[in-house]
């Protein structure tokens, strides 16, 4: 199995206009005393990029956060907006404003902007976010070099509601070696996807675009033409993703990789889902007709009638399910379920359904990847295809049981849908073995919501899908379905689809094993956190600080941030016994 941004927060003056004289690669640091606090800056990972965290509610961070701000108040060259202060500036100037500062600071020796062959980084902004679950704004941004980004990198600086800095989390590599001009054109990089094995690809419209990229297999960085999302069929018999990434070398005209972008795994009406239990939905309803629609949540079945999602992707999403005659048990599983999580973003996460905007959350039902079927109509699989999920289904004695039954499934599948729209977590290796740990954490959170404890909860992910009824995973137990559970076993694979994708699906449980420990972790003997606080940490540092090539380490300062940012109003104790929750969480697992 495998965002269009809120509305900024309005400030209480006026934008300022006025240029900052913050150097960007100052010769000497301002004079602010250094602080001997250990940083939390990451040594330069698998994915080129080298990491750096800093949090005010962070012990090891506060020295470097009072210098900065000491520094702001007594020298010029820090001052905003002429000594208005940042809440007289929208929160993108006050955040540039943060980052620039931290970049020149000897309060941050460990963070210093990246110049590669002479030339400094620049950052370019990503937008602003009102951030509903924290009361706080965030404002990314990506890092270029004379105007190419670096592939993975992301800036994350994160607002109170006075445009005060609470933390800046970054991911930032150094290109150097790289001549920075192409030796083919773009359209040489299309022919060349064009002609690379595996699948065939609708290449009309896509465009590449130059960055910079890390290639981990051999350990040097590249310029190259990136296509995104690349539609695609199978040359041959096999399971087949719905979308690609292609990295063609901008110097070679080479395919460095390819990467599956699509992970594989107001009137109420009522019927009888496929586990045969009665559930309730919304239904639009025309004279004596109901429509699967809940123009409420912007929720829609239809039907696919067993053809293929892959080649016949634009024959989706299928026919609109009406009642009479009457619905379906895969169909009312897959409104319900879909119903479910999207009730689930909008009251536990803010977040107004997969896209942020209300969008039309689609599903199709009787969906068979051919290539992957034994006889034209089962298929154990569903997956978001980047636009809409699509179910499969097996036999279950004379009817067909489908994969839309499950709430967890329904809920990992369309949690790729948000990882699509935010993170965009690349699918290989740790950065894809987090893509599928995100969605069973929140699968496995959706499906047993209601209840409190999750000590008591339901653990197996995709209970009595597969053909033999065993579920795909156990997060409470990953080693009960050969995966490992530490980072002392981590298998490493190739990264190929009979690799997994350099292990995506086994190595997901590591993290999965860390979110178990977060969320049944206790203190004074009670648990540690409610569900919906777990929900909210992890729903933060996938959205907010995790970008393309995160890796396992990356995930657990992102929590660990999410956790200061979210709990920052508790007294000092509190925060940090949670803190020390999170820490021994990820520490028990090797996430270190």
């Amino acid at each position: 199995m495998t965002t269009a941004k809120s509305a900024p927060r309005k400030t209480a003056a006026k934008k300022t206009t006025a240029k900052r004289a913050v150097k960007k690669a100052p010769a000497k640091k301002t004079a602010a005393k250094r602080p001997t606090a250990q940083f939390r800056q990451g040594a330069v990972a698998s994915n080129g990029l080298k990491s750096f965290a800093l949090h005010s509610l962070d012990a090891s961070s506060k020295p470097a956060v009072n210098a900065m701000a000491a520094a702001r108040a007594a020298q010029p060259v820090f001052a905003f907006a002429g000594g208005a202060g940042p809440q007289a500036m929208d929160p993108e100037t006050a955040a540039r404003g943060y980052l620039e500062q931290a970049l020149a600071s000897d309060a941050t020796p460990q963070f210093a902007l990246p110049v590669a062959n002479k030339v400094p980084s620049e950052f370019k902004s990503l937008g602003t976010e009102a951030i509903p679950l924290t009361g706080t704004t965030t404002v990314k941004f990506r890092q270029t070099f004379g105007k190419i980004p670096v592939y993975g990198s992301l800036v994350t600086v994160e607002l109170d509601m006075q445009n005060q800095l609470i933390g800046i989390n970054s991911a930032l590599g150094t290109p150097i070696g790289v001549k920075p001009v192409a030796s083919i054109s773009a359209a040489n990089a299309v022919s060349a996807v064009k002609a690379y094995p595996g699948y065939s690809k609708k290449l009309d419209g896509v465009v590449p675009r130059l960055n910079y990229y890390y290639d981990n297999g051999a350990s040097k960085w590249r310029l190259v033409f990136i296509l995104e999302d690349v539609p695609v069929v199978p040359d041959k018999k096999g399971p087949s993703p719905v979308l690609m990434d292609y990295v063609v070398d901008a110097h070679t005209g080479k395919v460095v990789t390819a990467t599956p972008r699509t992970p594989t795994a107001a009137t109420s009406g009522t019927g009888i889902d496929g586990l045969g239990e009665t559930r309730t939905f919304e239904t639009d309803k025309t004279g004596n007709v109901n429509l699967m629609k809940d123009s409420t949540l912007n929720v829609q079945t239809f039907d696919f009638g067993f053809r293929d999602p892959v080649t016949g992707e634009a024959l989706l999403p299928g026919k609109p399910i009406k009642n009479p005659p009457v619905f379906s048990p895969s169909a009312v599983s897959a409104h319900a379920n879909a119903e479910a999580v999207s009730l689930f973003l909008r009251n536990v996460l803010k977040r107004n359904n997969i896209d942020n905007q209300g969008g039309l959350m689609r599903s199709s039902i009787n969906c068979v990847d051919r290539s992957d079927s034994p006889d034209g109509k089962q298929w154990v699989n569903a997956f978001w295809n980047g636009r809409q999920m699509v179910y499969g289904q097996r036999l279950a004695g004379t009817t067909f049981l489908s994969m839309s039954v499950a709430l967890d499934v329904v809920g990992h599948e369309m949690f790729h849908g948000v990882t699509d729209k935010t993170s965009r977590l690349e699918y290989a290796k740790q950065s894809g073995a987090l893509n599928e740990s995100y969605s069973d954490i929140f699968g496995i959170i959706i499906a047993n919501n209601a209840n409190p404890n999750p000590v008591t909860w339901n653990w197996l992910i995709g209970a009595g899908l597969t053909p033999s009824g065993a579920p795909f995973r156990d997060m409470s137990d990953p080693t009960r379905f050969n995966q490992p559970d530490n980072m002392k076993s981590f298998v490493v694979l190739p990264n190929t689809p009979n690799g997994d994708n350099g292990g995506v699906h086994i190595n997901s449980g590591i993290h999965n094993k860390a979110a178990f420990n977060v969320l049944v972790a206790k203190k004074a003997g009670k648990l540690a956190f409610k569900p919906q606080e777990v929900a909210a940490i992890f729903y933060l540092a996938l959205t907010q600080r995790l970008s393309r090539t995160s890796q396992f380490a990356d995930s657990r300062r992102a929590v660990l941030d999410s956790a200061r940012t979210l709990f920052r109003a508790l007294p000092a104790a509190e925060l940090a016994s949670r803190i020390t929750a999170i820490e021994g969480a990820f520490s028990a697992v090797g996430i270190n």
